[in-house]
């Protein structure tokens, strides 16, 4: 995939663009590995790893899920575009200490992506 597929598929008025949380985020998340040519969650020799949807606990023993979870590199909130990134990155230290606290935690609402380091 190049720059110019993933800005017109992703970016504001492609055809992705509308899609929900659920609907996009796994979707963009494996485009950008492909744009960036990196490996994707669940590939040989990461897996279990380097996956989607990694549940863990958060306090009072709820359940929660980081959208992507890469052990030892960083914890992914995913929102739909427009989606408010600092809720989502409260989510994400709420999961921190069950995630055995990666080093990065990424929010993206698919137009904005952030990287805070934990």
């Amino acid at each position: 995939m190049t720059p110019t597929d993933f800005i017109a598929k992703w970016g504001p008025g492609g055809p992705a663009a509308h899609l929900n949380e659920e609907q996009g985020a796994q979707s963009h998340f494996l485009d950008l590995c492909e744009l960036l040519d990196v490996p994707k969650p669940g590939s040989p020799g990461v897996a279990g790893e380097y996956l989607f949807e990694r549940r863990s606990l958060v306090l009072g023993e709820a359940r929660g899920y980081a959208d992507v979870f890469y052990r030892d590199h960083f914890a992914w909130e995913n929102k739909a575009p427009g989606k408010n990134l600092d809720a989502a990155l409260r989510q994400l230290l709420q999961y921190g200490l069950a995630l055995s606290n990666p080093p990065l935690l990424v929010v993206c609402d698919r137009l904005t992506l952030r990287i805070h380091s934990n």
